[in-house]
């Protein structure tokens, strides 16, 4: 492409300098060889006015002959150079969007596929992730049920062994008069225990509703209390039993005193709270062996007065 510009560039150059050349030479030699004409003499006839005057002139003088013009030659006129035509640029195109590939089905398949792949194992996490949650929260409730069960059989043997201790009390009281031909007990006369079946049998009490001298017991398996039972304050005209479940540490003292519905008679809220303050100020015996929180019972009997 260069060398056809140069060549273009080398004959348009060319071209001019010899139209220059031929055209200077055509004014140099063409005018310098038109012929002169032959120059006339001037007569003077006498009817001009410049020819008239008082004086006739010589003849022996010369007649001036008038001097030819010297011919002026014209001045080689030089053209303007002929500006040379610039070879044509050609307009490079150029592109500023740049085209996306061309995707073949195959590859647009594979990557619909990909994606497929990838949906499937997100929602097999997620589901994965559920099961795993539901799993947790069905052991948690079993773990919960099982521990609840075993807090009933604990409850249930509690109260069968109170009731077993009972009963042994209760044989051991009828049987303690040593040297007696009769098993009776009391101070009245007859056979039998003097007292309530529904008594207290470690009360020397043998009068009353049953209840013992205080009215009140208590239930804690292989503990004794320390000192008497604390009375709750009672200054309404109302009566009933109050039962109140305690929770005793080691050392003997009530850590927690909680009024239940089973064995109470009254649901009378004055009574109730009387009954747990009562009951969280009753002391037991340390004992070191015992459970860090033994469960048993407090039993307040309120009669009008």
């Amino acid at each position: 492409m260069e060398e056809k510009r140069s060549d273009k560039r080398y004959g348009v150059i060319g071209t001019t300098v010899f139209h220059v050349v031929l055209l200077l030479l055509l004014m140099i030699l063409g005018l310098s060889s038109v012929p002169q004409e032959e120059e006339g003499i001037i007569v003077a006839l006498g009817d001009s006015p410049t020819g008239m005057g008082p004086a006739v002139p010589s003849r022996t003088a010369p007649v001036a002959r008038p001097t030819p013009p010297t011919p002026v030659r014209p001045t080689p006129t030089t053209p303007p150079p002929t500006s040379t035509p610039e070879p044509s640029r050609e307009k490079v195109m150029t592109q500023d969007i740049e085209e996306a590939p061309t995707i073949s089905p195959e590859e647009k398949a594979r990557q619909e596929a990909e994606k497929r792949r990838i949906e499937e194992e997100r929602q097999r996490q997620a589901e994965a992730e559920r099961e795993r949650r539901l799993e947790a929260e069905r052991q948690r409730q079993e773990e919960l049920e099982r521990q609840r069960q075993l807090e009933e059989e604990r409850r249930k043997r509690e109260e069968q062994e109170r009731q077993a201790a009972a009963a042994r009390n209760a044989v051991s009281g009828a049987f303690s008069n040593s040297g007696s031909t009769s098993p009776s007990s009391g101070e009245t006369a007859g056979s039998g225990s003097q007292g309530a079946l529904t008594g207290d049998p470690n009360s020397s009490s043998r009068t009353g509703t049953g209840r013992g001298a205080s009215g009140n017991s208590f239930d804690l398996s292989g503990r004794s209390l320390s000192g008497s039972l604390p009375q709750p304050a009672y200054n309404i005209q109302e009566e009933g039993i109050v039962v109140v479940e305690i929770t005793v540490d080691k050392t003997g003292v009530v850590t927690n005193a909680q009024p239940i519905l089973r064995g109470s008679t009254t649901q009378n809220s004055y009574l109730w709270n009387e009954a747990r303050k009562a009951a969280l100020r009753a002391r037991f015996n340390p004992d070191a062996n015992a459970p860090a929180y033994q469960k048993g019972t407090i039993t307040y009997h309120f009669v009008l007065n």
